[in-house]
């Protein structure tokens, strides 16, 4: 973890010798790289300790890039685990960093990430005013893959805010910067997803079911564990609400699976979310309220998917007494969320056959 309690940005490098600079140099970057390797491999804890150990290289070489560069990375893995103000802070000082260097890509990126973070928290107008900056910055700089990236977390941001002509219009923007390039997999993943995303949004169920599906194949070519397993989630949900029960269970339960080994806890928000709908849908309402109790209570939830339950917490809600109801959330506060998604997986895994 970076140490707070000290300024940063007033070290300064000592005098070395041009040997012992390039041994610091070497280090820091493959101590990046490595964080790289295992961010992509959605290891995250082991991506932010890399990342950690090569920032501490880079401030002692005094490399304010370097710097800047790491510290957007390891707060986007700490912004991955849910560790939201610990990723505020990051973004914050690589900001400063880049400010300081007049790097208008760095400003940019510092500022979309923490829009990125006011998008996860509910601050929606702080959020929308950091990606506007970030957008100009970015179009200030030419810098096309940076501009469509910002158009995707706009249309974030206008979905969360039940905009979805606008999310849809920034979506659309967006595949048609990176089209402008040459097509690629990664982005036709991402408009399958969001412009899906828009169709579940508006109930479309079967339009949402194709482009998550597509989406799905796509992220399995790239082997991004976490977009395949936001697509299963999404797919899970769907089916719930189509009373496909269990097509529903092994959509949720291969998308739980997944972000159990990423230890990404919004994503398993998300996925434990789609498990009480599931277990409403299957009149289980004690079990869905739990889940529902221990997952809306967690700081990691996103204000999006906290949104987005309040209907159902409501309906399950009253099916208790207010009693019930408060010692219930005093229990969720003692349960974690990798504690109850494993324990859901674990109590499918031990039915008998036929039961499922």
């Amino acid at each position: 973890m970076l140490d707070f309690t000290r300024d940063d940005h007033s070290v300064q490098p000592t005098r070395r010798s041009p040997q012992a600079k390039e041994l610091l140099s070497k280090k820091s970057y493959f101590l990046h790289q490595q964080g790289d390797q295992f961010f992509k491999e959605s290891r995250f804890k082991k991506a932010k300790e890399s990342y950690q150990k090569s920032l501490d290289y880079y401030k002692a070489e005094g490399d304010s890039k370097g710097t800047g560069l790491t510290l957007t990375r390891m707060g986007r893995a700490k912004e991955i685990l849910g560790e939201y103000s610990g990723a505020r802070r990051d973004y914050e000082e690589s900001l400063a960093l880049f400010q300081n260097l007049n790097d208008l890509p760095g400003i940019a990126r510092s500022k979309a990430h923490l829009g990125n973070i006011g998008w996860a928290t509910g601050d929606y107008q702080e959020a929308s005013k950091l990606l506007q900056d970030a957008l100009n910055f970015y179009h200030a700089a030419q810098d096309v893959v940076g501009q469509a990236w910002v158009q995707d977390l706009m249309g974030n941001l206008r979905l969360a805010m039940r905009e979805a002509e606008a999310a849809e219009l920034h979506y659309r923007t967006a595949h048609s910067l990176v089209e402008s390039l040459g097509k690629n997999l990664q982005s036709e993943a991402w408009n399958f997803f969001h412009l899906a995303t828009v169709d579940f949004f508006r109930e479309k169920w079967e339009g949402a079911k194709e482009g998550f599906s597509e989406s799905l194949q796509c992220f399995v070519r790239l082997k991004d564990e976490l977009g395949q397993a936001a697509a299963l989630i999404h797919l899970g949900e769907i089916s719930s609400t189509q009373k496909k029960l269990s097509e529903s269970e092994d959509y949720l339960r291969r998308g739980v699976e997944l972000v159990l080994k990423s230890e990404c806890r919004p994503i398993l928000a998300d996925a434990l979310t789609g498990v009480a709908q599931l277990l409403k849908a299957k009149d289980d309402e004690r079990k869905a309220v739990s889940l529902l109790m221990v997952t809306l209570s967690h700081p990691t939830c996103r204000q999006q998917t906290k949104d987005r339950m309040v209907a159902l917490s409501m309906a399950l809600q009253s099916s208790f007494t207010s009693t019930e109801a408060h010692a219930g959330f005093e229990w969720a506060k003692s349960v974690s969320l990798e504690e109850m998604a494993a324990g859901w997986v674990h109590s499918l895994s031990s039915k008998p056959k036929g039961k499922k």
